[in-house]
């Protein structure tokens, strides 16, 4: 599975941001409600943190026009 850092999980109510990604860790913040909420940052294991995801839903970003961005090549 490939991550990208301010990708955002859902599942329900509970949204899972990517603030910083090492090459072992992943630094993440979980809230409930609101995607771009405050909450405490959590650090786990890569595999871990991908374990976590599974069967969550990635939301892509919306530009303002509607249109989701194109995929840089």
């Amino acid at each position: 599975m490939r991550l990208f850092q301010d990708e955002i999980y859902q599942k329900g109510n509970t949204y899972i941001r990517i603030i910083r990604l090492d090459r072992y860790e992943v630094e993440f913040k979980q809230t409930e409600g609101d995607p771009k909420g405050e909450a405490e940052e959590q650090v786990l294991a890569k595999k871990e943190f991908c374990r976590l995801i599974r069967g969550m839903t990635r939301i892509f970003p919306v530009e303002k026009e509607g249109k989701p961005p194109q995929p840089k090549a």
